[in-house]
């Protein structure tokens, strides 16, 4: 738990300065004991810390709520039985209050955004529900007026919050029904369950209709989104106990901070539960943080799922707390090693069916306390378990009984891209697990062009699976990296030596930014005999190259993030003998339709094709265009293929995420090395690629 202290001295009721806030703060303000003080929640962590034990009070302050209008908190001040109002030092000024009950007690209230007035609530006929105007040019100002009492209105509640626009103020009562209470009419109507009973002292709204509840028993903040009509509650975050609990937030400001970095987010993709927005699994980091997995952990203010995330840079990659140190094989027991930076509760899941999520019956590590330092973890793979590749996600706190999603106050979460196998199996990647290749293209051929081989630039990661050695299953994953072309251009991937009718299209993965896109078009391409696999029909329909821009990631400042990324995974129907490996055989391909130069009558389409040297077309190329044009010195009957009279590609594939020449920069400018790296067929200057070797100002960067 955070402390900051921001004020112990007592003041007098005569000395106080009404000081407002300066703004709609995001944090939630939750008072809580028997003599007052207020603490700080940041609703998206649970994370919260003492701002204030010293409210200048000798009892409890409840049924507080912020008011948007003036910037000031207000509540119900025990010690004097009557209206306080909160600096922002979080000291109390008393009110004087015309119409007063005298020893009422209200514990529920908060003040309606729409007209500037502050309801309090108590159940029974001696009591009820009352507003105290807060308008100074009111007729009714600081005047205590009762909407209909106790009897009448008879909710079972603790805390009450008030709707962002609509004038209504919502609560949930004991057995978990959600009320919307009407404050002009003094009437309410019962919603519908949330799915969770028990005492809810603090509620609070956000801007974007959703209704926060924190239960005074275990903490647990859930979330309630009003405006969607599924009230059903979901676990938001881990917050503080208390038995005596009342809350109070801007009903204006979001839920986060987009300044607040001090987050941990994970970093698998959107449908794991990523993005705040969707109830990723996020953990605050504190400033006397000590709790984490590995050697670091760094923070954001959202998640950012893989690529995005920095994991993707060694320099900043904090997801180094789990080494696998055996396979996951189905049935089997695997283990882990897990270093731990203090003692903690450890707790895991594996997507082992592969559909996208962290189900229930999915969590492999249940509440493992673990020690300082490294330690191994025996974990069970179910043995239903599909075989291929999927994600795991582990989460180390202080605090027990975590899930996949939702938030803690410290800790780490790191998720990984894992492998799955069955018995006798085995997974060849290429370049490796975790790395990438480049493969890029300059879409002139036959002629030579700008020579900047970056009218197409992917980034590929292959994964072959294999059972008695014979292969059942591919992965491919990429990521469209650039898109430096004035001509329109598709993607597609051929398995070299592998036929179509091999390959179990039924079952075919293929996402792209995580979404599904196998309901719109299968990625194999139809009337063909070979095993083709189109990625994209036109590239550019997936990326943006951003305003004053006429490329994407070639020039500086535009499009800088990679916008698509893919992910195809290709079942066969019975497992096949093959040496298949690498990057298999990536091409470009001219978007049907679309004009590719004026040495083409008509639109090519996919009579075009572009692969890399020496690498002949597939069954769609039209072998009449290798006749000599342009600087093309392809001899298919010698088997020479997209290579210039001088030996140089038209495309590339590098061993690295490589990084490529800005637009009309030519590569061997780039990178001086790599002429005679063709002329000696790759005995000289086999690293020409590397940065070390490039003229770094002609290079694109991020």
């Amino acid at each position: 738990m955070r402390r900051i202290l921001l004020a112990s001295l007592l003041l007098s009721s005569q000395a106080v300065l009404a000081e407002s806030f300066s703004e709609c703060p995001s944090r939630a303000f939750l008072t809580q004991g028997a003599i007052a003080a207020t603490y700080g929640v940041n609703l998206v962590t649970g994370d919260y810390g003492l701002l204030q034990d010293n409210m200048a009070t000798k009892s409890k302050v409840n049924a507080t709520g912020f008011n948007p209008n003036d910037n000031f908190l207000y509540g119900w001040g025990y010690e004097k039985q009557k209206p306080v109002r909160i600096h922002n030092d979080f000291t109390v000024e008393y009110l004087e209050v015309a119409n007063l009950i005298d020893g009422s007690g209200f514990y529920v209230g908060d003040v309606s955004l729409t007209n500037n007035t502050y309801y309090v609530y108590r159940k029974g006929s001696d009591y009820g529900l009352f507003g105290i105007s807060l308008d100074e040019n009111s007729e009714n100002y600081m005047s205590m007026e009762k909407v209909i009492d106790g009897s009448s209105l008879s909710l079972r509640i603790f805390d009450m919050a008030f709707h962002p626009s609509n004038g209504f103020a919502y609560s949930v009562d004991k057995t978990g029904v959600l009320h919307r209470i009407d404050v002009e009419s003094g009437t309410s109507e019962s919603l519908g369950s949330t799915g969770e009973s028990g005492t809810f002292g603090a509620v609070y709204f956000d801007v974007d209709e959703n209704l926060y509840i924190s239960r005074n028993s275990d903490g647990k903040i859930f979330k309630v989104d009003v405006g969607s009509g599924n009230y059903a509650a979901q676990l938001f975050a881990l917050g503080p106990s208390s038995s005596i609990n009342d809350g109070a937030r801007c009903a204006l400001a979001p839920v986060s901070d987009v300044s607040d970095v001090n987050i941990d987010f994970g970093d698998a993709p959107e449908s794991y539960g990523t993005y705040l927005k969707d109830n990723g699994a996020r953990h605050g980091l504190t400033d006397n943080n000590t709790l984490y997995l590995g050697s670091n952990v760094d923070g954001e203010s959202d998640g950012k799922p893989m690529p995005l995330s920095d994991d993707e840079s060694d320099s900043n990659d904090d997801e180094d707390g789990v080494q696998f140190a055996t396979t996951l094989q189905s049935g089997d027991t695997a283990v882990i090693i897990v270093e731990a930076s203090s003692d903690g509760i450890l707790s895991g899941w594996l997507d082992s069916d592969q559909n996208g999520t962290f189900d229930a019956d999915e969590q492999i590590i249940i509440d493992k306390s673990v020690v300082a330092g490294k330690q191994p973890v025996y974990v069970e793979v179910p043995a239903g378990a599909s075989a291929g590749s999927t994600w795991a996600r582990f989460r180390l706190s202080s605090t027990a009984s975590v899930g996949a999603n939702g938030g803690v106050s410290d800790g780490e979460v790191e998720d990984y891209n894992v492998n799955i196998t069955v018995e006798g199996s085995a997974v060849n990647y290429y370049p490796s697990s975790s790395g990438w290749t480049t493969v890029a293209f300059e879409d002139n051929w036959p002629y030579e062009g700008d020579y900047d081989m970056n009218d197409l630039v992917t980034y590929l990661r292959t994964s072959v699976y294999r059972t008695n050695g014979e292969v059942t299953a591919i992965n491919i994953k990429g990521e469209l990296a650039a898109v430096g072309a004035n001509y329109h251009n598709g993607f597609g991937i051929r398995l070299p030596d592998i036929l179509r009718d091999q390959i179990n299209e039924e079952d075919i993965s293929y996402t792209i930014n995580d979404r599904p896109v196998i309901a719109d078009y299968s990625p194999l391409e139809a009337g063909r005999h070979e095993a083709i696999f189109i990625l994209a029909y036109n590239t550019w329909s997936y990326v943006s190259a951003g305003e004053d821009c006429l490329f994407y990631r070639t020039e500086a400042g535009c499009g800088s993030n990679v916008q698509m990324r893919f992910n195809l995974t290709i079942p066969f129907k019975t497992p096949v003998e093959s040496d298949i490996a690498g990057v298999f055989d990536p091409f470009l391909f001219a978007t049907p339709g679309a004009w590719h130069g004026s040495h083409f009558d008509s639109p090519p389409g996919r009579s075009y094709e572009i692969h890399l040297k020496n690498q002949h077309a597939t069954e769609a190329f039209d072998y009449s265009l290798m006749n000599g044009s342009g600087q093309d010195a392809s001899d298919p009957a010698a088997k020479h293929f997209y290579q210039t009279t001088k030996g140089m590609p038209w495309a590339l594939e590098l061993g690295n995420r490589w990084q490529y020449p800005k637009e009309y920069r030519d590569v061997t400018h780039a990178y001086p090395q790599f002429p005679s790296f063709v002329r000696s067929e790759g005995l000289e200057n086999p690293s020409w690629y590397t940065f070390n070797n490039a003229v770094e100002s002609i290079l694109f960067k991020d």
